[in-house]
């Protein structure tokens, strides 16, 4: 577990957890106040004295074939308010890159709209 950096919402420290689901090895950057739990209905929810939604799996651009979210890719988020991405199309041939900035409801997203220039 190690600290990444300030969270963009409470100040809290953000720090990065690996664990494994579906066999896969993944890190959770999450802010220190930002605390899940499975309840009674084994839903997975914020527990009572969570005062944060910060979390962001390193997964989280799958989607766009990039495998992980680096620990310098956050880091540069937080301290910086965004970070660039490089993305892939579909059949993995087609390299773009966006700029990535927190967002409350999803941890993170996409400036779709902003142009990037390359590396």
């Amino acid at each position: 577990m190690s600290i990444l950096g300030k969270c963009p919402y409470c100040n809290g420290a953000v720090i990065s957890k690996k664990f494994i689901t579906n066999a896969k090895e993944i890190k959770l950057y999450s802010c220190e106040n930002a605390k899940k739990e499975y309840d009674e209905s084994e839903q997975y929810v914020f527990t009572s004295d969570s005062t944060c939604t910060f979390r962001v799996y390193s997964n989280a651009f799958l989607r766009w074939n990039k495998r992980s979210f680096s620990e310098n890719e956050m880091r540069r988020l937080l301290s910086e308010g965004q970070t660039k991405v490089r993305l892939h199309g579909r059949k993995g041939s087609k390299e773009y890159y966006k700029y990535v900035v927190p967002n409350e409801e999803y941890g993170v997203t996409i400036l779709w709209d902003e142009e990037v220039e390359s590396a």
